[in-house]
């Protein structure tokens, strides 16, 4: 029975994935592998030339703390790409391997950031950067590989893989506003607030559009003022006659699409409610301009239980310098349900 995957195999899979792909390594006779150089090396009769993946080092990725049992890990992986070419007459196998190594390098060169891959969930796009082996690290690799003689090979670092917990953090919920309430006694520094909270107050703002990569700005506008917090009892009047209305700041005519997050303390935060597609209608938001400003309807996407959901308006843009479709996201709006 085959062993289950982890995200590390499939990170390093899709590495070894996307080579194939680059070398047509179907229509060449080649065998992209994972493993040690050792167990890769062709054996007299051999017809397929092969490309090993031998990733030999993980280190910590040195930025921030270390992750907590409930949070995902992430690594960097060192990896030594080798070629093993076989004779093709009148093309020696040592050319063979400068061939195969020569596409390696121009395919991690015009691509070092990878296609994104979907693991339970996560979205994981390595980053590949070419990493300079001196002589005595190229010894001290090829020392552990036995009898095999040494081959072309350079290295590489695969950054940043995620280690995913079997039963990860949920996540808490969102603050939306700010309170205090002063007691004289302290056996009631354990009762339920009951002070009043105020969420904070919305400044007037300008986006740049000017900048290629701009973000739309949000708020809410209701009772003729802007605000960027809601707080309502679940099942209460209030929560029924509030109607979301959205004011998008941006690029006048530029289409976004407004999409929702939600949460629970027994899912966390996911994915929900409907998308909404529509336009900016002008760089600036100005809280005194509300009561005129255009708007887009939107529906909450749940008002029958405890809970919040966070508005985001998204943008999608190819950036001017290498087409790259990029996707920049706003402000978030919150909408606290108690």
């Amino acid at each position: 029975m085959a062993l289950p995957v982890s995200s590390l195999s499939q990170v390093c899979r899709s590495i070894a994935d996307f080579l194939s792909n680059r070398l047509a390594a179907a229509q060449n006779n080649i065998q992209v592998r994972i493993g040690s150089p050792a167990s890769a090396a062709p054996v007299t009769g051999d017809t397929d030339h092969r490309v090993n993946l031998f990733f030999y080092r993980v280190e910590p990725n040195g930025f921030g703390p270390a992750a907590a049992p409930d949070e995902t890990w992430l690594l960097r992986l060192s990896c030594l790409v080798t070629s093993f070419g076989v004779e093709e007459s009148p093309i020696s196998a040592g050319e063979n391997d400068l061939r195969l190594l020569g596409s390696v390098l121009s395919a991690f060169h015009e691509q070092p950031i990878l296609a994104p891959i979907s693991i339970n969930g996560t979205t994981v796009r390595p980053q590949v950067v070419f990493q300079p082996l001196g002589m005595e690290e190229i010894n001290h690799l090829w020392a552990t590989q036995g009898e095999v003689a040494y081959r072309p090979s350079v290295a590489y670092e695969m950054a940043l893989i995620p280690i995913l917990p079997r039963n990860p953090r949920l996540g808490g919920p969102l603050v939306g506003a700010i309170g205090f309430e002063v007691r004289s006694n302290e056996a009631g520094r354990h009762e339920p607030f009951g002070g009043h909270a105020v969420p904070l107050p919305v400044v007037a703002r300008e986006v740049n559009t000017r900048l290629e990569d701009w973000a739309p700005s949000l708020c809410f506008v209701t009772g003729g003022a802007c605000v960027e917090s809601v707080s309502f009892a679940v099942g209460s009047p209030e929560l029924a006659a509030f109607a979301p209305q959205v004011w998008v700041a941006g690029l006048n005519g530029v289409a976004v699409r407004l999409l929702w997050e939600i949460w629970d303390g027994q899912k966390g935060w996911r994915p929900g409610g409907a998308i909404v597609n529509t336009a900016a209608t002008g760089p600036r938001l100005d809280p005194n301009q509300a009561a005129s400003a255009v708007t887009t309807p939107v529906a909450l996407p749940f008002n029958d239980h405890a809970g919040q959901a966070v508005l985001y308006a998204e943008r999608t843009y190819n950036r001017a310098a290498d087409g790259v479709q990029i996707t920049v996201r706003s402000n978030p709006l919150l909408v606290n349900l108690f």
